[in-house]
């Protein structure tokens, strides 16, 4: 119905049906504080003093999803500058250390390589966070984006251990490296590994952390600016694996396309590279954009096969898409043409877990028969 965001609320550990003078807070009037949805956030606001976070949040990122679809750009990002920034739950939210750091930007730019490793534990650095604060980070943390960047990361991992797999003197190259923890989720590190990880970042402080987490287990940390990426000024290649995880959801789609041509151009024969992009309308995108400030260049399936275009198409063995199993994040995989023999076992294993799984659907099949 239009004018709702939830004909419910909590009292204790009960579900009620909202009254009829609660429902007056929800609904869409002649006042302007109701039209402008502040009425609503008033009543998010005592629900959480009233320790009803979980339930709170829920309704409020419903709520700045629906906003945030029925404006244009330009009227939303006004909407959180005079409407949502200056009303008071902003300081309630701001209580999260993840939310809080995402909007400070200690680092310069939101999700910094300290915020996603909140995301990756699910825990914040020891400090006073009170009850609020606390239940706030529990909900962020277990959010749709962040739920997708853990997945994201076990993605990688395995990955890279495939890449190995093949070669172990493989050499993988991460752009845009964060802390580079997926390293951590890996299997074959410091098995039959003889090849060479190389993680590129341009914030110094997260190689820093690279290299006092990683460089015993030989990670060569690297610093290359953005822009030096984009120009070719950078001497990287001979690579079998190069990803760039976070990278593409803060370029432009001239800058993402000229990137994909040099993570290409990094490639070894037979070497492939991985792009990972946020989908539009994710749902906690409005709070992400306003109590956060975390910005995101999102991408469809369209847009995505065009970062390949100014790539020949005769070097290209193979170009894949893929989403996430929630459909948030979708991924590009592009293989470079050349060895063969590489080529063909891809190909054999592929097979091989098309039998797997149908075996396993048969399986299941004749339990149920």
């Amino acid at each position: 119905m239009d004018g709702w965001v939830a004909r419910w609320t909590w009292k204790g550990r009960k579900r009620v049906r909202l009254t009829a003078f609660d429902v007056g807070a929800w609904r869409v009037g002649d006042s302007p504080r109701l039209k402008d949805g502040a009425g609503r956030i008033d009543f998010l606001r005592d629900q959480m003093r009233n320790g009803l976070v979980h339930e709170s949040m829920d309704s409020l990122v419903a709520f700045l999803y629906a906003r945030r679809a029925a404006m244009e750009a330009d009227a939303w990002r006004g909407y959180v500058a005079d409407v949502l920034l200056r009303h008071p739950i902003r300081e309630l939210l701001h209580r999260d250390p993840l939310t809080s750091r995402a909007f400070a930007k200690p680092q310069g730019y939101a999700g910094d390589a300290t915020s996603i490793d909140m995301i990756y534990t699910m825990k914040y650095a020891a400090g006073v966070v009170d009850t609020i604060g606390d239940a706030a980070f529990r909900y962020n943390v277990d959010s749709p984006s962040a739920r997708s960047i853990r997945n994201c990361r076990r993605r990688l991992a395995a990955l890279i251990d495939e890449t190995v797999r093949e070669r172990s003197d493989a050499r993988v190259l991460a752009l845009g490296a964060g802390h580079l923890r997926e390293i951590e989720l890996m299997r074959t590190l410091g098995t039959a590994f003889v090849g060479e990880i190389v993680a590129v970042e341009q914030d110094e402080d997260a190689l820093a952390v690279i290299e006092y987490a990683y460089a015993a287990r030989g990670v060569r940390k690297l610093y290359v600016p953005t822009g030096r990426l984009l120009a070719g000024n950078h001497g990287l290649s001979g690579f079998d694996l190069v990803y760039a995880a976070t990278m593409f959801n803060h370029l432009a789609q001239p800058s993402a396309a000229t990137l994909c041509e040099q993570m290409f151009a990094m490639l070894n024969p037979g070497g492939r590279m991985l792009v990972a992009n946020f989908v539009p309308d994710i749902a906690d995108a409005g709070y992400l954009e306003s109590y956060m400030a975390w910005q995101r260049i999102y991408r469809d399936e369209r847009e995505m096969r065009t970062l390949i275009d100014g790539i020949p198409r005769e070097q290209v063995a193979d170009a894949d898409l893929a989403f996430d199993g929630a459909r948030n994040m979708i991924y590009l995989l592009v293989e470079r043409q050349g060895a063969e023999e590489l080529a063909e076992s891809r190909q054999e294993r592929l097979r091989e877990r098309r039998i797997a799984c149908r075996n396993e659907l048969l399986r299941r099949i004749t339990r149920r028969a």
